[in-house]
């Protein structure tokens, strides 16, 4: 096999970065409506004005988004069509705990403490049955808008391995410093199904194809952080403000090109510049 053939990322977004823009486009526009979703399949956010916000969409595995998540993380494993493919909605341990104090009637000041080795039986009885609510809502949403349809599967659904890129949209459960969040992973294909735009199998890079492209320029984007923030905080900064990251010091960092995650990274210094350095590739 050829080097060309086993290029990395930052050529498999120049060759076919545009199918996951249109991806990622296509569910940005239903953010709005599938922030209305959740709050319809979890009516206690709204009664306790609890706000619900989109973050962001991107493509990413779910264990790319489960290695982000606060333990204990719960997945719920879905049956994805067209196209057969499988996808995953994620919880991590705030939105849990919401979910849990919500539903046995809590004021939400005091969220219930989980163990970060998982959910006892009970708690994931009663967080199964919650979110199968909520799939449905998402799926009401998703089969309208974009002919998405979305249900539960027991375990691992058919076609874990199967090819594609994962489109991965994240909402935000609170306001700091009590922040769940919950993350809707569709594959790619499914996506573009209505359109007729999903991508072919993937097939090896002419070596032609790679010459061409060695001089094109891809935009890498170092991601420190991504926090939610209410409008009238926004409006109250001012010089001299200190704005706490959602990262710890050393921790390591995201790396993307084209929205897609390329390699985790650890903040340094150049000189008299900021850094990072590539500790490791993600999973694709």
């Amino acid at each position: 096999m050829s080097a060309a053939t086993e290029s990395p990322g930052p050529l498999q977004f120049a060759v076919a970065g545009e199918p996951v823009r249109r991806a990622v486009a296509a569910l940005e526009r239903e953010q709005t409506r599938l922030v209305t979703a959740l709050r319809r399949a979890l009516p206690f956010l709204t009664r306790r004005d609890v706000p619900v916000a989109p973050e962001w969409v991107r493509a990413q595995t779910p264990a790319e988004v489960l290695r982000d998540l606060p333990p204990p993380a719960h997945v719920v494993h879905l049956a994805v069509e067209p196209g057969g493919a499988p996808g995953a909605l994620m919880f991590d341990a705030c939105a849990l705990g919401q979910m849990l104090d919500g539903v046995l009637g809590g004021d939400g000041r005091a969220l219930p403490t989980l163990n970060r080795a998982g959910l006892t039986a009970p708690q994931a009885a009663l967080v199964n049955r919650t979110v199968e609510g909520v799939v449905r809502a998402l799926n009401e949403t998703l089969h309208a808008r974009v002919g998405v349809r979305i249900e539960v599967v027991a375990g691992r659904p058919d076609g874990e391995g199967s090819e594609g890129t994962p489109i991965a949209c994240s909402f935000a459960l609170g306001a700091p410093p009590a922040v769940g969040r919950v993350v809707l992973v569709l594959p790619k294909a499914a996506l573009l199904a209505r359109a007729g735009g999903a991508a072919p199998a993937a097939q090896p890079y002419d070596p032609r194809v790679t010459g061409a492209l060695d001089d094109v320029d891809l935009e890498l984007v170092v991601e420190l952080a991504r926090l939610p923030m209410k409008l009238t905080s926004v409006l109250a900064l001012k010089v001299g403000d200190t704005i706490p990251l959602d990262v710890l010091v050393g921790h390591a960092v995201c790396v993307r090109a084209d929205n897609r995650p390329l390699f985790r990274a650890r903040p340094t210094t150049a000189g008299s510049h900021l850094a990072v350095r590539i500790e490791g590739g993600h999973e694709r």
